[in-house]
């Protein structure tokens, strides 16, 4: 017997790196290198996933379903949501004592006019529809009832999802039926966590930053300790009483004095007046001569 461990979201690609997928799932039934392609071993899933996509988990259900060897699927930790389909699709279902069991509505986000709107409302009513459908393969509760715990959102440990026939047994985790190293105990609240995680990821970009938008408005503001509200006041009161200072004149500039005239001493002409006074001329110096 051939042992898979399925761990993660169920969707249609791989887009976080934890999800499960129909072809992921197809190349574990199926791997290219086996041995003899013609003959297949009985499988035993070892299964642990908080939901995904409706459409991926019925893909994955139909290709089970078409495995020509007995499915033995056993989930371990948490089988919610879309997981509870992958899950119907096995020849023998189980859990372990400490799992968890998750039934509800399928949801759908939706934009546009009023007949985009309708045929969301209607392709949710045609989903629910075919989740009853391979609910009722299997679970001995009738469809309306099974139809009202999907609509109310119902956790039901081992013991309850055994009551109501979803599943076919309980696995005791030391009977070496399943390796206890594999096994995922689970608390409601971590599974009810993971499941809103699907759920955030699944709206589209601009719904979700719509909704962290009206949190970030709806969310009060933190109050200011008292110190630091005086260490951010005292630069704003330090501005203001800079502004209320009587404003200091500025000095006078100086005006440079004007430039006095050079004394260049005495005149030109009056030097050559007195250096005529005190040479001789020609005519004084031939009379001297007789």
């Amino acid at each position: 017997m051939r042992e898979i461990h399925l761990n993660g979201y169920i969707d249609d690609e791989e887009w976080f790196g934890d999800e499960i997928t129909p072809d992921a799932l197809h190349a574990l039934l199926y791997p290219p290198d086996a041995e003899d392609p013609d003959s297949y071993d009985d499988l035993r899933i070892v299964l642990n996933s908080y939901g995904g996509s409706c459409n991926a988990a019925v893909r994955m259900f139909d290709d089970l379903r078409a495995y020509p060897a007995n499915v033995h699927i056993i989930v371990s930790g948490t089988a919610a949501s879309a997981a509870t389909v992958l899950a119907t699709a096995a020849d023998r279902l189980e859990m372990t004592q400490g799992s968890l069991w998750m039934i509800h509505d399928p949801s759908v986000a939706a934009w546009g006019n009023e007949r985009d709107l309708e045929d969301a409302i209607r392709l949710l009513r045609a989903c629910k529809e075919s989740i009853l459908n391979v609910y009722g393969r299997r679970c001995r509760k009738p469809r309306e009832e099974i139809g009202a715990m999907m609509r109310d959102t119902t956790w039901m440990d081992a013991s309850a999802a055994l009551q109501d026939g979803f599943i076919d047994g309980i696995v005791d985790m030391g009977s070496g039926v399943v390796n206890a190293a594999f096994c995922h105990e689970t608390s409601l609240a971590e599974a009810k966590e993971k499941v809103a995680v699907w759920l955030e990821r699944s709206r589209p970009k601009c719904i979700r930053a719509i909704a962290r938008q009206k949190d970030a408005e709806d969310m009060p503001e933190p109050e200011q300790p008292a110190a630091e509200q005086v260490e951010a006041t005292k630069p704003q009161a330090d501005f203001i009483a800079a502004k209320e200072e009587p404003q200091q004149a500025a000095p006078e500039r100086e005006v440079p004095p004007e430039p006095q005239p050079v004394n260049l001493g005495v005149p030109a002409a009056q030097l050559l007046r007195r250096l005529e006074l005190i040479t001789p001329s020609r005519r004084t110096q031939r009379g001297g001569n007789v």
